[in-house]
C-alpha cells in the first residue's frame, strides 16, 4: 500500500462565504460520469460551468454552505462519496 500525504485546507462554515474549489471523491467513477455530467453540468443545473470532473470525483467551485445540499444530491443520484475537502494551495 502506498501512502500520500495530502494537504487541505479547513473549512470555516460558519463565515465563509467565498466560493472555493471543492472536491468530492467518488467511487466507480467510470459507471457514474454520464449521471454527473447530467445533473451537474447540464444548462438546467445550478452548477453549469462551475464543475470539472476528475478520474476519481467532481470539482466543484461552490461556497462552502452548498456542500450538504451537493451531498444530499449525490445520495440521491446513488452515488458513493468518500471525501470532500479543498486541496491546499500555498498564497
Amino acid at each position: 500500500m502506498v501512502m500520500r500525504t495530502l494537504l487541505i485546507n479547513q473549512f470555516d462554515f460558519q463565515t465563509d462565504d467565498t466560493e472555493h474549489k471543492v472536491f468530492f471523491m467518488i467511487g466507480n467513477m467510470d459507471t457514474v460520469r454520464e449521471l454527473l455530467l447530467d445533473n451537474f453540468n447540464s444548462l438546467e443545473s445550478k452548477y453549469y460551468g462551475k464543475g470539472m470532473l476528475k478520474y476519481n470525483g467532481l470539482r466543484l467551485y461552490i461556497t462552502i454552505k452548498e456542500i450538504p445540499e451537493v451531498i444530499k444530491m449525490l445520495v440521491g443520484l446513488g452515488v458513493n462519496i468518500y471525501g470532500i475537502y479543498e486541496l491546499y494551495e500555498p498564497k
